[in-house]
């Protein structure tokens, strides 16, 4: 798969969710938003509607592969991911997101980044490693 072009990428939470997209022509991953679940149906509607204004071409999702005790939090993102591509008429990969809460942490505080504004901040921050991951060359598996 060709990784030029608009993509959003996805750092699911239980409560909620980082946001980062790329632009066409431009290798780099920006943080974008983080938005509070509503629940995975009017997720995927709002997150619809947010990739026909964007024009996004592919979601990239972080999927937590390293610790047995992720498992339900891979399953979650599993299940969002094929829910997102069924509704979409988009492609949705997986990526392995291990470590990018942590890498994120790390960027914000070489900002100087106060603790309290952190915890508002990562998850945008975590979605940005994670699509340049993607963006990279990590290896991906289309959800489906």
């Amino acid at each position: 798969m060709k990784r030029d072009g608009v993509f959003l990428a996805i750092d699911l939470g239980r409560a909620r969710m980082g946001l980062a997209v790329s632009q066409t022509g431009t290798p780099l991953a920006l943080p974008h938003s983080v938005v509070a679940r509503l629940g995975t149906r009017r997720d995927v509607t709002q997150l619809s509607q947010l990739c026909d204004r964007l024009k996004v071409q592919a979601i990239v999702v972080g999927l937590p592969m390293e610790q047995p005790q992720e498992a339900s939090s891979a399953r979650l993102c599993r299940q969002f991911a094929v829910a997102l591509a069924t509704a979409q008429l988009r492609p949705v990969w997986l990526v392995d997101e291990a470590d990018t809460t942590t890498v994120a942490h790390a960027e914000l505080r070489m900002l100087g980044m106060k603790a309290a504004k952190r915890r508002t901040q990562v998850d945008k921050f975590a979605a940005a490693v994670i699509l340049q991951r993607f963006l990279d060359g990590a290896p991906a598996v289309e959800a489906s």
